[in-house]
């Protein structure tokens, strides 16, 4: 057995590119309803798991669970996908300290707050493989 292999399975990283929300990957749920509908299932099944998750938000606090949404209502429903990134991976870094300071504080804040150690600052993704 490797040395990895008693660990928790780390599969995903995200390295974020830009700090700008409109920038931010979208896909319309209707191409996931046409070619990819399991997965579009299982995008379900996480942001249920992630909106029920009890993230320490007041009860009705519906403003944070729509921008936390992995699903985005308010343009044609679509399927966050850096919301998706965020929440799937064991690590989500920037490009640059600063980069990863600022992330954290803008459009990933609700994100830092519920996954505070998920998110790190290697610079340019660039890390010696540690397992």
């Amino acid at each position: 057995m490797g040395p990895c292999l008693g660990r928790h399975a780390a599969v995903f990283s995200y390295t974020n590119h830009t700090l700008l929300p409109e920038a931010l990957e979208v896909w319309p749920v209707a191409f996931f309803e046409r070619l990819l509908p399991r997965h579009l299932q299982i995008i379900y099944l996480i942001n249920r798991a992630l909106l029920e998750r009890g993230d320490g938000s007041p009860p009705h606090d519906n403003e944070r669970r729509s921008r936390m949404s992995l699903i985005d209502e308010g343009h044609g429903r679509q399927v966050r996908m850096a919301h998706l990134a965020t929440v799937a991976s064991h690590t989500v870094n920037g490009v640059a300290k600063l980069h990863s300071d600022l992330m954290q504080r803008t459009i990933f804040a609700d994100f830092a707050e519920l996954y505070p150690d998920r998110f790190t600052n290697v610079t340019n993704g660039i890390a010696v493989r540690r397992c």
